[in-house]
C-alpha cells in the first residue's frame, strides 16, 4: 500500500505513544527521531509499511528500548485468554464455525494502540468484544476462502497482534478440522504489539499448527525483500495466504502474492479505502 499524507500524523502519534510507554521524558527524542525519518524518506508513492518500519526503528533507537510495548502485549494476551471461553461458546453456537472463529480473531485485531481508536487499553476489549461479534463482517469473502480449503490444502497464516493471536488459535482449529495444514508466521523481532516466537511458546501455540516460521526481521508487517528462504517458499507453495491485520495488508496489497485473504478491522481511512471497505468494520477481503 502506498503512503498517504494521513499516515504521517498517525506514525507520529505512534512514536509519542511508544515514548510515553518507555518513559515520558523520552517524548522529545522520539519526536525528533520520527521527524528526521520523515524529512529524509517521505515521498509520494513510498510503501507505507517500509516508511513505518524506518520510523519505528529510529524511535526505538532514540528510546534505547528494544520493546516498549512489552507490558501492553502481556496485558493483551491476558485479556484475550480471559475472553477465550466466551469466544468458544460463540463458535459452538454458530451454524458456521469457520466464520465465527474468524469473527473472534478479527475482534482481537482491535488490540492495537497509539492510533485513532476508542480502545485505549487492552482491558477495553472486554466491553467491546460481544458488540464486534454481533456486527458481523462488513466485507465477507469467506465463501471464496472456503473453496480453497480442500483436504490437504496448505495455509500460510500471517499473524499480527498479541492478544489477537489467542483468538487465531480458534481459526487454526477450524482450518485443520477442514483438513488444511497451517504454517503460522510471527514477527522476527519485537515491533509494536505484534506477536513473536516468545508469544507462541508462552501460549503453547505450536501444538495448534503444523509449523511456525518468523518474518526474519524488524519490520511493520513483512519486509518482502528480507524474508528468509523458508518463508518465501511457504508463501509460494501456499494454496491460500491468510493475512491478519493492517500492517500485513499494507505490506502485501499491491503485490502479486495470491490467493490471499485479509482479515482485519479497518481502523484508518487510508487502509479502508485501499481495501474498498467502510471504516471501523470487520473485513474478510480476498485477493486472487
Amino acid at each position: 500500500m502506498k503512503i498517504t499524507p494521513q499516515c504521517v500524523p498517525c506514525l507520529l502519534r505512534r512514536a509519542i505513544y511508544e515514548a510515553e510507554l518507555s518513559g515520558p521524558e523520552k517524548v522529545p527524542a522520539a519526536i525528533r527521531a520520527a521527524c528526521g525519518v520523515f524529512a529524509r524518506r517521505y515521498r509520494p508513492g513510498a510503501v507505507s509499511a517500509r516508511l513505518a518500519t524506518e520510523v519505528h526503528a529510529a524511535v526505538y533507537r532514540a528510546l534505547g528500548d528494544r520493546d516498549p510495548y512489552r507490558d501492553v502485549k502481556r496485558r493483551s494476551n491476558d485479556v484475550a485468554l480471559g475472553l477465550l471461553p466466551a469466544a468458544e461458546r460463540f463458535i459452538a453456537r454458530s451454524k458456521d464455525r469457520l466464520r465465527a472463529a474468524i469473527l473472534c480473531s478479527i475482534a482481537g485485531n482491535m488490540l492495537d494502540f497509539g492510533i485513532r481508536s476508542d480502545m485505549q487499553r487492552p482491558e477495553d476489549l472486554r466491553h467491546a468484544f460481544s458488540d464486534i461479534l454481533r456486527e458481523g463482517l462488513g466485507v465477507d469473502d469467506i465463501p471464496r476462502l472456503r473453496k480453497l480449503l480442500r483436504p490437504g490444502a496448505k495455509v500460510v497464516y500471517l499473524a499480527d497482534n498479541c492478544g489477537e493471536i489467542v483468538f487465531d488459535r480458534l481459526v487454526f482449529h477450524e482450518l485443520r478440522r477442514l483438513g488444511a495444514s497451517v504454517t503460522l508466521v510471527v514477527r522476527g523481532e519485537p515491533i509494536l504489539t505484534d506477536a513473536t516466537l516468545e508469544d507462541v511458546e508462552e501460549l503453547g501455540l505450536r501444538a495448534d499448527v503444523d509449523r511456525v516460521l518468523e518474518t526474519g526481521s524488524f519490520a511493520v508487517g513483512v519486509d518482502l525483500g528480507r524474508m528468509g528462504a523458508a518463508l518465501r517458499r511457504a508463501l509460494k507453495e501456499a494454496d491460500v495466504i491468510i493475512s491478519k491485520g493492517m500492517a500485513n495488508f499494507e505490506s502485501f496489497s499491491g503485490t502479486k502474492w495470491r490467493p490471499m485473504i485479509h482479515l482485519m478491522r479497518t481502523k484508518c481511512a487510508p487502509v479502508a479505502r485501499a481495501a474498498g471497505a467502510p471504516m471501523d468494520v470487520s473485513v474478510a477481503k480476498m485477493w486472487r
